[in-house]
């Protein structure tokens, strides 16, 4: 048997503390499971319980659950963070070693995750996983703060697959609940901006620029969302160009320019603005 006197024995039990890993806890009405949750679906969760040296693979009924404590994977914390800092690469692809698994998991870190990996899928084109990422959130998160998060980002879906008209009309249906707000809270700006962003794409997709600039207009006037303005700018100039309009154009994309110069959009702007000083020549 080991012994440890004074701070040195101290010390060496904090260690072995520390270093201990921690539990997972699944808890029912009547029972408490500790160990490793290996997964989670719509059914149940999987939990791995030794006992007396006897490893058992539990799987715990959804319907039972009372409880659920489960410490985040390494590569999920990592890809949080990554999301958080805009690294979208790095996010998804240590998201998607092991979001899937824990599918509907009740813990903050299994949501936010889920959600952070559809949105990082989508913005790199794949759109399979994104979809299908975001349809287990809605499924599983019905009443979660970012529900809203996934909603767009199933009818983004729709709108990339030039389902026009159906994204157009779940587009205008999120929208009804900004257009009887005279003015959102800051936090739900960037949702009611990204609505009206998809509203104008759908209209362009329609052949229809003039109200498309219209839904464009509105994000610039209404909801300044620094993710989705200078977006809004190029857009409405690309339109106001193709109008004939070359100096509300012009008045766009050298605000984009000027303002926005690190966004995806200043170059094409730069490029798009020489092109219209050259053709008043």
């Amino acid at each position: 048997m080991l012994r440890w006197t004074g701070a040195a024995g101290l010390a060496g039990l904090m260690v072995i503390a520390l270093a201990a890993p921690a539990e997972d806890i699944v808890a029912t009405p009547n029972k408490i499971f500790r160990g490793k949750v290996k997964s989670a679906d719509a059914n149940g969760i999987v939990i791995e319980v030794i006992s007396q040296g006897i490893q058992n693979v539990i799987t715990v009924p959804r319907s039972r659950i009372v409880k659920v404590t489960v410490e985040p994977p390494p590569s999920v914390v990592r890809g949080i963070a990554a999301y958080e800092k805009g690294n979208i690469k790095e996010a998804r692809l240590n998201l998607g070693k092991v979001m899937l698994q824990y599918q509907g998991l009740d813990v903050e870190w299994a949501s936010k995750g889920m959600i952070y990996f559809a949105r990082a899928s989508l913005a790199a084109g794949d759109y399979k996983k994104s979809e299908k990422a975001f349809t287990l959130f809605v499924s599983s998160y019905p009443d979660h703060l970012l529900i809203q998060d996934a909603q767009i980002g199933l009818v983004e879906i729709e709108m990339v697959k030039k389902n026009y008209e159906a994204a157009l009309l779940k587009f205008r249906e999120l929208a009804e609940y900004y257009d009887k707000q005279l003015k959102p809270l800051k936090s739900q700006m960037p949702y009611a901006a990204e609505i009206y962003i998809g509203i104008g794409k759908c209209l362009e997709g329609q052949s229809n620029p003039t109200e498309a600039l219209s839904a464009y207009l509105r994000v610039i006037a209404l909801y300044p969302a620094e993710i989705y303005y200078p977006e809004a700018l190029y857009r409405s100039a690309l339109i106001y160009a193709g109008l004939a309009q070359p100096k509300k154009a012009e008045a766009l994309l050298s605000e984009l320019i000027g303002t926005y110069p690190s966004s995806k959009f200043a170059p094409q702007a730069i490029v798009k603005k020489k092109t219209l000083n050259n053709s008043r020549k």
